[in-house]
């Protein structure tokens, strides 16, 4: 665990309350409201620290930079093609087994043992969805 500040605490505490999986760029302006004196450098730096320590996932986007979940429960992320949201799913403790079970068998057929996983799905999400059918 990296040494304690209120910068990194702050940048941890905002994403484990986001559900909007922000860049790290739009995480930084909206935390400079209430931290003035926070450089974007700070916030970057901070993000791969928390990365490494396993705090935040850092999700890979299809659309643009990558954007950052604090979010700790077993979930698969949903990028839409059009808006480029995050939408998590969320997992039975069954689908999670079968899963799992599932990429361990995947791996024996490449003679590899299999420690974890990290899926991400796209396509167009349900508000997208609704827009492109009132276009029709």
């Amino acid at each position: 665990m990296k040494k304690y500040s209120k910068q990194r605490e702050i940048i941890l505490e905002s994403l484990r309350e986001r559900k909007d999986h922000p860049t790290a760029e739009k995480l930084f302006m909206d935390l400079k409201k209430q931290m003035p004196e926070l450089g974007i450098a700070t916030v970057y730096r901070n993000l791969t620290e928390l990365c490494e320590e396993g705090l935040i996932t850092k999700v890979k986007s299809k659309k643009g930079p990558d954007r950052y979940d604090g979010n700790e429960l077993p979930h698969i992320h949903f990028e839409c093609k059009k808006c480029g949201d995050f939408i998590d799913i969320y997992l039975t403790e069954t689908q999670i087994k079968q899963m799992h079970m599932s990429m361990k068998k995947l791996s024996t057929e490449v003679e590899a043992e299999y420690e974890n996983s990290e899926i991400y799905l796209n396509g167009i999400c349900k508000k997208c969805k609704k827009i492109a059918e009132k276009v029709v």
